[in-house]
């Protein structure tokens, strides 16, 4: 099955969607972590949520910095 997301716009939806992937990735975070450490886990206290979306930000940010660097290296002309 092929989902094609509705394309992002504005830098409101750009913003919104950021939002959502930190708190997505959060999530992921504190339950891989438990997971590895045998912990049993149900809803992640917040600020066991915030510590993690520092983390996802860090993470988030490199990414986006990366992908910046990548389109540059691609708009440049010559041979890639």
């Amino acid at each position: 099955m092929n989902v094609v997301p509705d394309p992002i716009t504005t830098q409101e939806q750009a913003s919104k969607e950021r939002e959502n992937l930190l708190d997505f990735f959060a999530r992921g975070l504190i339950c891989t972590t438990a997971r590895a450490v045998g912990a049993d886990h149900g809803e992640p206290s917040e600020e066991a949520l915030t510590k993690a979306r520092a983390v996802a930000d860090d993470y988030l940010a490199a990414y986006e910095e990366w992908l910046v660097k990548l389109t540059a290296d691609n708009a440049a002309p010559g041979p890639q």
